[in-house]
């Protein structure tokens, strides 16, 4: 967790473990599981060299939130990203706040279809739809 404060109240800290995520992060959440809410303060670890919020942060963060909504959805099983399909809208800057509410669209034995809009106040800058596949079901 990080000592960060929250950059909207009501929310917390997601407890990250992923070392890379770590370091990226903080990100925080409100709500409860099946239902969270993510948010993180752009910061300019996060930008490129134009002041944009870079692509691969967004990914990151995408396959952060994405990935624990389906760990919500499926009672903590463990499970890795097959695939994930974006599209860039609009840009992101420093001091932005960058939101979603993952959504659940499908469930198998063996798979998990999540999706997200990812938006600063108010406007969609960023979408992703992934697929999971559980670990250890064939």
């Amino acid at each position: 967790m990080t000592d960060t404060p929250s950059p909207l109240p009501g929310y917390v800290p997601t407890k990250l473990v992923d070392p890379f995520e770590i370091f990226v992060g903080p990100v925080f959440e409100t709500g409860a599981p099946g239902s969270r809410h993510f948010i993180f303060r752009v910061d300019e670890r996060h930008v490129n060299m134009r002041g944009v919020l870079h692509g691969g942060m967004l990914m990151t963060y995408a396959d952060l939130t994405l990935g624990a909504a389906v760990w919500d959805a499926t009672d903590y099983a463990p499970s890795v990203t097959l695939n994930m399909h974006t599209q860039f809208l609009k840009p992101a800057h420093a001091g932005d706040i960058v939101e979603v509410t993952p959504a659940l669209t499908r469930k198998t034995r063996a798979l998990v279809f999540m999706r997200g809009n990812f938006t600063v106040a108010g406007r969609t800058i960023f979408t992703a739809e992934s697929i999971w596949k559980l670990l250890g079901r064939d």
